[in-house]
């Protein structure tokens, strides 16, 4: 199986879109951030006379800080080293030559265009990193077993906001991801319900002065044909017969059949495709054995991809569609969790995308 991917930049703004000359409420909300300390920061740092717990907290910290940001092992040094270069990650010219190795081992090009060097990681995720990628591969696992990002960081030993830094990096990676899905012969496709922050619907409730919070809940559209599937945010309004032709039109082959519950506004593209449709309404499968209800494939991924988001309480509803496509690679992508491991490792390093540190929290996902 192909993953499919593209090369691109993506530009991430800042939490605050930068003006053209700051403000004054600007000034205040940056002074207001939460500001993280360095692992290696200690209450006593200068202390000139130290006591023995202080020094032995201090030695286990720097010790585990040493561990998180040592050189490279000669097998990361090999793996770099072994990812092919087709152009400058600059100017994407095809002329350029080896230019020796720095003091990590890694292969340094010259670009005969621009003249400007590179290493096989320039213009990547890992470019500039701080931490080995080998470390990449625990935080990977983690959130394979569905660990939340959080305890992922935790475990890992890492700065409280590496986790989200990473995190931002793998969403960066997996956009677009399933593009070009598409799912052929037997198709189960239903829409699996998130709600809106608690806040958010009591702010609908206030406003409409209804106990009903109308809009707070996000439809995503999912299908399966036992090999693929798709996860596909539609929006917060029940799926009219346009959003629902859009969004499956383009991921189900021609005279497939289609499973459903009925959905009347999934006849928009049963009529399209030519699709065969086989209903089985909610009130049919109701109180039925998983191993006897007809729609159990897609029961299935619902039922994991509730327990993966539940990992991940707080998440920002405007990046569903970013979640979606993580839990797609991990639904989809073939073997087992460090098969996953090694093909994200190696669509990471084919794909030139950038984030810097302090970016990393800004621009949302949109489509798929």
């Amino acid at each position: 199986m192909t993953l499919p991917g593209e090369c691109g930049r993506l530009t991430w703004r800042s939490w605050h879109a930068p003006s053209e000359e700051p403000t004054a409420t600007h000034m205040k909300e940056k002074e207001t951030r939460p500001r993280f300390s360095s692992l290696r920061q200690f209450s006593w740092s200068g202390k000139k006379d130290k006591g023995e717990d202080e020094t032995l907290i201090e030695a286990t910290v720097l010790e585990w800080y040493e561990q998180k940001h040592r050189k490279p092992s000669p097998e990361e040094t090999a793996f770099v080293n072994s990812i092919p270069i087709r152009s400058c990650p600059r100017c994407r010219s095809t002329l350029f030559a080896r230019h020796g190795k720095g003091s990590n081992g890694i292969q340094r090009y010259m670009c005969l265009g621009c003249k400007r060097r590179f290493t096989p990681l320039t213009g990547t995720i890992f470019d500039s990193r701080k931490i080995p990628i080998s470390e990449w591969v625990e935080y990977l696992l983690h959130l394979f077993e569905f660990h939340s990002a959080k305890t992922s960081a935790t475990d890992n030993r890492n700065a409280e906001t590496t986790g989200g830094y990473w995190l931002s990096k793998i969403f960066a990676v997996l956009k677009g991801i399933q593009r070009n899905v598409v799912l052929r012969g037997r198709v189960y496709a239903d829409e699996k319900l998130f709600d809106a922050p608690y806040a958010v619907k009591e702010k609908a409730k206030a406003k409409t002065g209804s106990s009903l919070s109308r809009g707070c809940q996000y439809y995503v559209a999912t299908a399966t044909d036992g090999e693929g599937a798709i996860f596909l945010v539609m929006g917060r309004s029940k799926p009219s017969d346009r959003a629902c032709m859009k969004t499956y039109g383009k991921h189900i082959a021609e005279e497939s059949t289609l499973v459903h519950d009925g959905e009347p506004s999934h006849n928009s593209f049963i009529d399209a495709l030519a699709l065969k449709s086989e209903v089985h309404t909610s009130a049919e499968t109701k109180g039925m054995k998983d191993a006897e209800n007809p729609m159990d494939p897609i029961n299935d991924v619902h039922d994991k991809m509730e327990k993966f988001m539940s990992a991940h309480p707080g998440y920002d509803r405007s990046r569903l569609q970013d979640w979606m496509n993580l839990f797609w690679f991990i639904w989809c992508a073939p073997g087992d969790k460090m098969d996953k491991v090694k093909a994200f490792l190696k669509l990471a390093v084919s794909k030139r995308i950038r984030i810097k540190y302090r970016e990393v929290y800004g621009e949302k996902a949109d489509g798929e």
